[in-house]
């Protein structure tokens, strides 16, 4: 599968872009980038595994949006990205020994009475509503898959100057939606444990195929395998009908009430 990506950017890609930008491929200043990369990307996984700790320091799915913006689209590769990711990581541990809780809509989270993983991208036109439905029931987003559509990091992957191509191949194969839904469930499992999650929440998106196609399959699954009450609800990337902010809502605190219920079941075991 390397191979045929390789082969890919080396006959294709590349002539295309030379072609259309009239400048030539330059392998060294590729490795340069990969390797500014690799140091970027080293950062961003401490951010976001900072969310292990108790309090989590972050949302990593509200606020992670703002914490993969930069190295998943112009800055990547860039001394620039380097320097952002540098500086996050030191306030964010900050935070972890201060013993803070994220940021929201409306402030620092001052009591931390949820923690859950999230499958599936955010509602981007609702986007400060949605997240405002989470912080108001002291719900944190631990760790999420959208925050993984431009590279799983945390299972260990980092761009390889030393092989260009081949690191790059590797990259495209490795991004979450890129991942076949065995794979999915393994990881979305292994969050729910790693990261001492209360549930696993779905957010299915109409118009993100790559996203909502099997995740009811994957809920089941993730459900059956960690024992941690599995939620549903439905929006939109792009189109406001399919938000409806009192049927989220309703179905938000009916999930909420569910770990309660299980918190309790369990304590009087």
């Amino acid at each position: 599968m390397r191979r045929y990506v390789v082969n890919q950017l080396r006959d294709k890609v590349i002539p295309a872009l030379e072609r259309i930008s009239g400048k030539a491929f330059d392998e060294d200043r590729l490795r340069e980038m990969l390797a500014r990369s690799a140091r970027a990307e080293d950062d961003l996984v401490h951010v976001l595994e900072s969310a292990k700790h108790r309090p989590s320091p972050i949302d990593a799915y509200f606020g992670g949006v703002y914490y993969i913006g930069p190295i998943f689209t112009a800055f990547r590769g860039t001394e620039d990205a380097v320097d952002y990711y540098r500086v996050l990581r030191e306030e964010v541990d900050a935070r972890v020994r201060e013993g803070r809780g994220p940021v929201t809509p409306d402030g620092e989270l001052r009591q931390e009475r949820y923690r859950v993983v999230v499958e599936g991208p955010p509602n981007w036109t609702s986007f400060r509503e949605f997240w405002k439905m989470f912080s108001d029931e002291g719900a944190v987003v631990v760790a999420s898959t959208y925050t993984k559509v431009g590279g799983v990091y945390d299972q260990g992957f980092r761009h390889d100057p030393e092989r260009p191509l081949e690191t790059l191949a590797d990259y495209c194969m490795g991004c979450y939606t890129n991942l076949n839904l065995p794979t999915r469930v393994d990881l979305l499992s292994k969050y729910v444990s790693e990261y001492s999650a209360d549930g696993f929440l779905i957010n299915s998106v109409k118009s993100c195929n790559s996203f909502s196609a099997g995740q009811l399959m994957i809920l089941r699954e993730v459900e059956k395998r960690t024992g941690r009450p599995g939620g549903f609800v439905e929006s939109d990337l792009v189109d406001p009908r399919y938000f409806s902010a009192s049927n989220i809502k309703n179905r938000l605190e009916s999930y909420f009430q569910m770990i309660d219920q299980k918190r309790l079941a369990g304590a009087s075991r």
